[in-house]
């Protein structure tokens, strides 16, 4: 694995290098350049927001009294864990506990679990409905093809519906338990070894946590709440990202918004597909530059715009980092129930 990672991260820094003398290194320090620090500035502060309304739709899903003073924690917590997907798309996974541990002294820690499973599952449904707002966006980007664009988002749209419920429905009757039917698939020669009777009561109580929030139609309503607000502050939050970069960096480019989202979720769709690049080195920033080729722009543009973004994750980054230091120096009670 670490040959192999070492192997994917030298494609990536070859793809960059490759990138920066195609596309003049001149040029795309110029464009750097005139953003400035106040527009930088403005480009970080739109992470506040955003984070902001991350936390709110993984604190819809908590099924405990929690002080409204303190979900500033809930908004650490998730600046502090997201950071690791900063570093490796594969590493977004082992943030999950990071920020239901973040809060354990004002949340139990099953519970912290459960609703993190549940915010990364919502994550993902809006993962893909974002690929569908990216293929609305094309029928008004590539107007000379919107019959067959058209098409292929009814069809997408029609499974993406079809799909919610389904899985919606499975997890309402799904008495057993969603986690403990994922380890009793796992081969018997790990189970034997690493599932013992106090993992599975633990794994037991998580899942009940994780039915909760489908015991109901009030608390199925806050799923559909917690995915909208996961969807709209993230959407909105990257597009207007790339749009205001543009528009620093190239005022004179006639970027529309729709274009800045069509934009975005391209470079998402390409960075997801090639996850394996350690934190999509040289493919984030290709994918931007491909992007605002296709729209007719100076693909200049958008390697800049890749590059700028990658600065502002390294300063989001290392802000989470410190506060996953920090909060590691401070001793944190054990809330009652962690250890039932």
């Amino acid at each position: 694995m670490k040959i192999s990672k070492y192997i994917f991260l030298a494609v990536g820094f070859a793809i960059l290098i490759f990138l920066f003398k195609k596309m003049g290194i001149t040029t795309t320090l110029q464009y750097i350049k005139a953003i400035g620090w106040g527009g930088f500035f403005i480009i970080c502060s739109i992470f506040i927001f955003s984070n902001i309304f991350l936390a709110y739709a993984w604190r819809v899903l908590v099924n405990h009294p929690i002080p409204d003073n303190q979900f500033y924690k809930f908004v650490l917590a998730r600046i502090a864990g997201d950071a690791t997907s900063s570093i490796n798309a594969m590493g977004a996974v082992a943030g999950e506990p990071l920020k239901a541990i973040y809060v354990r002294d004002i949340l139990p820690l099953r519970i912290g679990l459960a609703t993190v499973v549940l915010d990364r599952l919502i994550h993902t449904v809006s993962n893909l409905l974002m690929v569908l707002t990216g293929m609305l966006a094309g029928l008004f980007v590539f107007r000379d093809k919107f019959f067959n664009n058209l098409l292929a988002f009814l069809g997408l749209l029609l499974f993406f519906i079809i799909l919610l419920l389904f899985m919606v429905r499975i997890l309402k009757n799904h008495h057993k338990g969603i986690i403990i039917s994922l380890v009793e698939k796992l081969p018997p020669f790990i189970k034997s070894r690493f599932v013992t009777d106090s993992l599975r009561q633990k794994i037991k109580k998580t899942d009940d946590e994780i039915s909760y929030i489908f015991s109901s139609d009030n608390t199925v309503r806050q799923f559909y709440i917690s995915l909208s607000i996961h969807y709209f502050a993230i959407i909105i939050s990257c597009s207007l990202e790339i749009y205001l970069i543009v528009k620093f960096i190239a005022p004179a480019t006639n970027l529309a918004l729709s274009e800045a989202l069509f934009v975005y979720i391209f470079g998402f769709i390409a960075t997801s597909a090639l996850f394996f690049v350690p934190a999509n080195i040289g493919t984030s920033e290709g994918s931007y530059s491909l992007a605002l080729k296709l729209l007719g722009h100076d693909p200049v543009i958008g390697f800049s715009v890749g590059i700028i973004r990658r600065f502002r994750t390294f300063i989001w980054a290392g802000i989470g980092i410190a506060l996953l230091f920090y909060a590691g120096l401070i001793k944190k009670e054990v809330a009652p129930d962690d250890n039932k």
